[in-house]
């Protein structure tokens, strides 16, 4: 039983043969180019992405603040202040002066 090797010996003394005797695996000439060619796609396709969410982002708060924005009609008046309207807070009424 301890002769013969464990199965993952097995499949690793060809491995380690391999790579002791520098045996280059075979790459096609072109395929470093292709990967690049590749990871710039992905990188266009992301950065795409990203921009047409930035824009559904800006468009949506663009859309619910002009349709949230009340439309209520403006007249030329003047302002109102009911708490100093009264003519007993003159300055004149204030001062007792006639």
């Amino acid at each position: 039983m301890k002769d013969r090797p464990a199965p993952m010996e097995q499949d690793l003394d060809p491995i380690l043969s391999a790579l002791a005797h520098d045996v280059a695996p075979g790459v096609l000439g072109g395929f470093m180019e292709g990967v690049w060619e590749r990871v710039g796609d992905m990188s266009a396709r992301r950065d795409g992405a990203m921009r047409s969410m930035l824009f559904a982002g800006l468009f949506a708060v663009g859309l619910g603040a002009g349709a949230l924005t009340v439309q209520a009609p403006v007249y030329a008046q003047e302002p109102a202040y009911p708490l100093f309207s009264d003519a007993r807070l003159s300055p004149a009424a204030l001062l007792h002066v006639d």
